[in-house]
């Protein structure tokens, strides 16, 4: 049965693929190293060469829509891609389980940045014990931090969902019990 997790793994890969030129210059453009963080890259053709069963799992997801553009095959379907050609970061649950998508199509004539719902934290749900908690207003800004380096032990980063702060978010504050700041970064 087909996953989120599963379709990330496959994300992975698609990052590290030979092909994968623009994604990597543009990772690299921005200061992000896809080897340091969990980041994907969705070519948009996870579906091709699938089972319909899998089709429906992966529509069940949120990922392929059905759509009414004309297909040279009246036996075929055509499909709108969640993130076609875009880079893809993990949100993930309490449980640590993929819950969620956020893609940057960075490509396109002006970027496009989508979620796939509104559900899971990104990077992942803090430590209980941690003392200081950093709110970074995207998914690219906490990234960004994590890939410096600087936070210390008992510190850590979580990205808002498009600069909102959701209940989520003001459950895991209130779940952290030794904290003892909280550092908003502003755009």
């Amino acid at each position: 049965m087909e996953t989120l997790e599963t379709l990330f793994r496959s994300f992975e890969t698609g990052i590290r693929s030979a092909k994968a030129l623009k994604p990597k210059e543009y990772l690299k453009s921005i200061g992000l190293e896809y080897s340091d963080i969990r980041i994907g890259f969705n070519s948009g053709q996870f579906h091709h060469r699938k089972t319909l069963k899998t089709k429906d799992q992966f529509e069940k997801l949120g990922v392929l829509t059905k759509s009414d553009v004309a297909v040279r095959d009246d036996s075929m379907t055509a499909y709108t891609v969640f993130g076609r050609y875009g880079l893809i970061f993990p949100l993930v649950n309490q449980d640590k389980n993929i819950v969620n998508y956020y893609a940057l199509r960075f490509d396109l004539d002006e970027q496009k940045q989508e979620y796939l719902n509104s559900e899971g934290i990104y990077p992942a749900y803090p430590h209980p014990l941690t003392k200081k908690l950093y709110l970074a207003p995207t998914i690219i800004d906490c990234a960004s931090l994590i890939q410096s380096k600087v936070l210390d032990q008992r510190e850590a980063v979580i990205a808002l969902h498009d600069g909102e702060l959701l209940e989520q978010h003001l459950e895991i504050i209130k779940s952290l019990y030794e904290l003892e700041e909280i550092i908003i970064f502003k755009r």
